[in-house]
C-alpha cells in the first residue's frame, strides 16, 4: 500500500516501489537531507530472514540524496527535478543490520560538485545506532537537454 508520504515523493523523484525505498522526507535544505525508511513486507531487499542487504544502505542514502535535491529543486519552483543516478561509492562502511519492523532515518550532505557530479556524505542509522555511512557520486542531467 503506498502512504501519502510515499506519494509526495513521487513528485520528487524517479523511484517506484518496490524500488522506492524511503517512506518519508523530514527535512531538506540546498545541501542537506533527512528522510526515513520503514523495513517492511515487500522491499526487495530484506532476506528471508528479514535482515536488510547492506547494499540497500548505499542506495537509501542515494534515494535521500534525490528526494532532498527534488524538494529544494520545487520550492525554487521548478516542476520537474532534475534525473539522475548513483554513479559510485567511496568509503562505503556497514557497522550494523537492519530488520524488517525497523524505521530507519537516513540524512546525507552535499560535500562537492563538478559540472553534473554531485558529491554526498550520507549515513543511516536506527535510533541512535550507525549503521552505515558512505560517500556518493551521483550524476545528474537536465531534462531539458534530453
Amino acid at each position: 500500500m503506498i502512504s501519502k508520504n510515499q506519494e509526495l515523493l513521487f513528485a520528487l523523484m524517479p523511484h517506484r516501489p518496490p524500488h522506492l525505498l524511503l517512506h518519508a522526507l523530514c527535512a531538506w535544505t540546498a545541501t542537506s537531507a533527512t528522510a526515513l525508511a520503514v523495513l517492511s513486507e515487500g522491499n526487495p531487499y530484506l532476506g528471508e530472514d528479514g535482515r536488510l542487504e547492506p547494499v540497500a544502505m548505499a542506495e537509501l542514502i542515494a534515494q535521500c540524496f534525490a528526494a532532498g535535491a527534488g524538494a529544494y529543486q520545487q520550492s525554487l519552483g521548478k516542476k520537474q527535478p532534475q534525473k539522475g543516478y548513483l554513479a559510485a561509492l567511496r568509503d562505503f562502511r556497514v557497522y550494523g543490520d537492519a530488520y524488517r519492523g525497523q524505521t530507519l532515518t537516513v540524512t546525507v550532505e552535499r560535500i562537492a560538485s563538478l559540472g553534473a557530479i554531485i558529491v554526498v556524505q550520507g549515513e543511516v542509522r536506527c535510533g541512535d545506532t550507525l549503521l552505515a555511512t558512505s560517500q556518493c557520486k551521483v550524476a545528474v542531467f537536465d531534462q531539458s537537454s534530453t
